[in-house]
């Protein structure tokens, strides 16, 4: 459209007993819109992370376990796989290295945002290990804080520096 309109949205079930939990309706952008926009890498990170379509430029998988910890308290312990294949390795000194930040955040339970851990990374392997990465991929071990215990949407976004993919 070439105007910005809301659109409504109505839901019906068929069962009088179910409740349902809907927006009430959305606004119409067009993909020329969206693809003008300039972001900067936090900008594209955070909308990799609240956006409703997932992004598919590096491939990640996660396994997330909430821990109480008498010293460091509620945390969730996340082992995230990152396909090294996705990754641009940059080669020097006849190691292998590439950068990437790394952003998690949690949402609470009516979808507002709770925390935020962004890092950047800089990993530098030798060429038998960078080898073995780009078979099996890797591994991080990634400690995200929790203020509470409770229901949390839990998720992950990943930007190589060098490609700029997501």
């Amino acid at each position: 459209p070439k105007k910005n309109k809301f659109n409504k949205l109505e839901i019906k079930v068929l069962r009088p007993d179910l409740k349902v939990r809907y927006r009430s309706g959305f606004f119409a952008i067009t993909d020329e819109k969206i693809q003008n926009v300039a972001q900067t890498p936090q900008q594209k990170l955070l909308t990799a992370l609240t956006s409703p379509f997932g992004t598919n430029g590096v491939n990640l998988r996660f396994y997330p376990v909430y821990q109480n910890d008498a010293k460091l308290g509620n945390l969730v312990q996340a082992l995230v796989y990152i396909d090294a294949k996705d990754l641009k390795f940059t080669e020097t000194n006849g190691k292998r290295k590439a950068n990437f930040d790394l952003v998690a955040m949690t949402f609470g339970d009516n979808g507002n945002p709770i925390d935020k851990l962004s890092k950047n990374y800089t990993l530098e392997v030798s060429e038998k290990v960078y080898q073995n990465m780009l078979n099996n991929g890797f591994v991080y071990n990634l400690t995200v804080p929790i203020q509470k215990a409770g229901a949390y949407q839990f998720r992950i976004a990943l930007r190589d520096t060098v490609s700029d993919n997501i």
